[in-house]
């Protein structure tokens, strides 16, 4: 990062930490995990990967965090990329790529002494992401692959009494995958029970990241001015990373004296009570916060900032570019349509348009199908090309998925859904569209099509083609870190650039990424970065102690 991008001295109101984490999703919290004490060995389970076993069968009393992860996972193989990732995977869902749910093949122990001092910054409560998206939905990935280190969620469900014959949930839910609300639960509690809430710092959102130096300063003997010891900053000295942000105070509003709890010790920042289904929250006050420290790890989700088309129009209040806004806005037309809590009369409502091919433009599609709303359904490719992520999905776990695929494919007919392939949309009006055809490959228009214009009349333009990482608290929003340098991260397109092992920025010694940052999208895998930021950590602990 440019030589502009550092501060000479950090803030005299800094509080100072040994690592910093800016995310609280599942990565950051099975990092906090790791940092607090808790150290993995292998408990000689059994595993089909002989030479792994034989690996690990080397001085089993050894921790992992002391192992070589670049001997313990050569020639590792699964659907990730990043080796420490299926390492970690492959211990603590053995074989689970061939449909075995094994117990995990780790035992944790809890060690004061191996304590990293370090705080987690998330703009909403543990669980991150997660703790925005409708409870009601189901999980893409299985139970089992959502849960956090030495918590199974399927012993977590039956000590909470959540299994599906003690709920009354609708019998459409597919058994094997948990409920977001379940996942939201189960993230808030494994804070808790795990002894992990004093790391945490609720509500905080980070605006800016920045090195900053510790120099000493000396006197001319000649001038008698006060002058840098040195003329390379960079060269001659260690650096920090201080971190600037807010911190939000948040009420429910369905008991406003539910506010965040003035955390002692921790003078301004303020941390929320996590109180579960508390209602709606509403902001009443805001200030600043600064914290230093020598290592900063990046672990934001992907989901913070959606894709846009870019279209004209784009920006009008029809249109609106998540799940979350997607679900107000059908109620919103449920109580336009019928004046109660019923469904929406379809014959007197426009239907809704929703553009895109992934998972969420067909989740926008079914709960707009369930409240019996129209749906026009826009996408660029063929519903049957094999790229789309519909193909990827087993039909017994996912049926849901598979009936919006049929219906794209023409296999299924529905008179509340309207498939147009192969479309994209060149400009939106208030509550209207004009669509016209695209190549395959590009959302732009096709400019050698014959296809006449379309304008269609909408009540919602939902626009699902994506999202990305916020990193707005860097310099450039870290577009120095990639792998095609200059060029925006993005989880599928252009990752941030570490080392597979400690998961540290090639570009930026002492900041790490985890999670969606490097490529990790689902949960399983995108823990595996807690074992190697953390192997890293302790390797650099014992060399400081020598």
């Amino acid at each position: 990062m440019a030589s502009n991008d550092i501060g000479v001295h950090h803030s005299a109101d800094a509080k100072h930490a040994e690592v910093i984490v800016i995310g609280n999703g599942p990565s950051a919290i099975a990092l906090s995990f790791i940092l607090s004490g808790h150290r993995p060995f292998y408990n000689g389970a059994p595993l089909s990967n002989e030479y792994l076993i034989q690996r690990l069968q080397d001085e089993p009393e050894v921790s992992l965090l002391e192992k070589d992860l670049r001997y313990l996972s050569d020639g590792l193989e699964g659907r990730s990329n990043n080796p420490v990732a299926l390492l970690f995977d492959q211990l603590l869902h053995p074989d689970a790529d061939l449909g075995v749910d094994a117990p995990s093949a780790l035992d944790w122990k809890h060690d004061e002494q191996h304590y990293i001092p370090h705080v987690v910054l998330g703009k909403t409560r543990p669980g991150g992401t997660w703790q925005k998206i409708d409870g009601t939905m189901q999980t893409i990935s299985q139970n089992s692959w959502m849960e956090l280190p030495n918590k199974p969620f399927k012993d977590w469900l039956e000590s909470k009494d959540r299994t599906r014959s003690t709920l009354n949930v609708p019998s459409k839910l597919v058994p094997g995958r948990a409920t977001i609300a379940d996942v939201k639960d189960y993230y808030t509690d494994y804070v808790k029970s795990q002894g992990l809430e004093s790391n945490f710092r609720d509500f905080h959102v980070v605006t800016n990241v920045q090195q900053v130096y510790h120099l000493r300063n000396i006197v001319d003997s000649e001038s008698g001015e006060v002058e840098p010891c040195c003329g390379n900053v960079r060269r001659n000295h260690p650096h920090c990373w201080e971190v600037r942000g807010y911190v939000t105070t948040v009420a429910s509003r369905s008991n406003p004296k539910d506010t965040n709890s003035e955390n002692p010790g921790e003078g301004n920042d303020s941390r929320s009570k996590t109180d579960g289904e508390s209602g709606e929250e509403v902001v009443i006050a805001r200030h600043g916060f600064c914290y230093v420290a020598p290592h900063v790890v990046l672990a934001v989700g992907a989901y913070d900032t959606p894709n846009r088309l870019g279209v004209e129009g784009e920006s009008l209040p029809c249109v609106i570019h998540s799940l979350g806004e997607f679900e107000q806005a059908l109620i919103n037309l449920r109580l336009q349509s019928s004046g109660d809590m019923g469904t929406v009369s379809s014959p007197t409502l426009d239907p809704v348009l929703v553009v895109g091919a992934g998972l969420s433009a067909a989740d926008a599609i079914l709960m707009a199908m369930e409240e019996g709303v129209p749906v026009i359904h826009v996408f660029r490719r063929s519903p049957n090309n094999a790229s789309l992520v519909f193909s990827k999905l087993p039909r017994t776990m996912y049926p849901e998925y598979h009936r919006v695929h049929r219906l794209m494919k023409g296999q299924e007919h529905s008179q509340l859904y309207t498939p147009m392939p192969k479309q994209t949309v060149m400009q939106v009006r208030d509550n209207a569209v004009l669509v016209g055809s695209a190549d395959d490959n590009t959302r732009a228009p096709s400019a050698t099509s014959s296809t006449s214009l379309t304008w269609v009349d909408v009540s919602v333009v939902a626009i699902m083609v994506g999202s990305r990482a916020d990193l707005s608290f860097l310099p450039r929003e870290g577009r120095d870190l990639g792998i095609v340098g200059k060029w925006p991260i993005d989880s599928k397109h252009n990752i941030i650039d570490v080392d597979p092992f400690s998961y540290q920025a090639n570009r930026q010694p002492q900041m790490f990424a985890m999670g969606p940052l490097v490529g990790d999208n689902f949960v399983r895998f995108g823990i595996g970065g807690a074992l190697g930021i953390a192997n890293h950590l302790n390797k650099c602990r014992k060399k400081e102690a020598l």
